[in-house]
């Protein structure tokens, strides 16, 4: 009896903890889910090192002016499919070629930001009429179109050689808020300033010529 007093017990009292045990579905989301994080790193890291290069402004150049070598610089950039740009091997296409709108220093070059004519074109003037829409073609306005600005009226600002005076679509802008639309027309320089005048009285109208050809 007195040795069972002095004996250890076998019951401690402690609870032993169950072994760890881990889902096998978990372990298959955590590996997919390091695997997606790697790829979508590996996708980031991709676009960004995929550098091209391309021709950006070096310095100032209006519209009008002719772009020199000295005017473009090659820039190595990454860039969305979706940006219009000229591709450095390209830069001897451009070269010669005329600024379309100001160019800035610093700006990427498009290449709807160069052209080989300019408009107006040497004994032409671009005379802007603005329009209602009653007085206008139902199918629109298109630039290119060849047309006729009719003068409406045969008082002394009406005659001359703008009375009908063919022309060449510029530019269509947007309709303001009275419902005006400022049509560019393209014209020889002789008639420009008979037919601003019947522009600046509002009397003039539109004819569209035939797009064929």
């Amino acid at each position: 009896m007195l040795l069972q007093r002095l004996s250890p017990s076998r019951d401690t009292g402690q609870v032993r903890p169950l072994p760890s045990r881990r889902s096998p579905m978990m372990l298959v989301a955590g590996v997919a889910l390091t695997a997606l994080g790697a790829l979508v790193a590996w996708q980031v890291y991709g676009v960004a090192s995929e550098r091209v290069p391309v021709l950006v402004m070096a310095r100032d150049v209006p519209i009008g002016q002719q772009l020199q070598a000295q005017d473009l610089r090659t820039v190595a950039l990454g860039l969305d499919a979706t940006v219009q740009s000229v591709d450095a091997a390209g830069k001897s296409t451009v070269i010669g070629k005329r600024a379309a709108v100001d160019l800035r220093a610093g700006s990427l070059l498009s290449p709807t930001q160069v052209t080989e004519t300019l408009v107006p074109a040497p004994g032409e003037v671009v005379v802007p009429v603005a329009l209602k829409s009653s007085r206008l073609p139902a199918r629109g306005i298109q630039p290119g179109d060849r047309v006729v600005a009719t003068a409406l009226s045969t008082g002394a600002t009406g005659a001359g050689p703008a009375q009908e005076q063919p022309a060449r679509v510029d530019r269509v802008g947007p309709p303001d808020a009275d419902g005006l639309v400022v049509i560019d027309l393209i014209v020889p320089a002789a008639a420009g300033p008979a037919l601003a005048r019947q522009a600046a009285e509002g009397a003039v109208a539109i004819v569209l010529q035939s797009r064929a050809g």
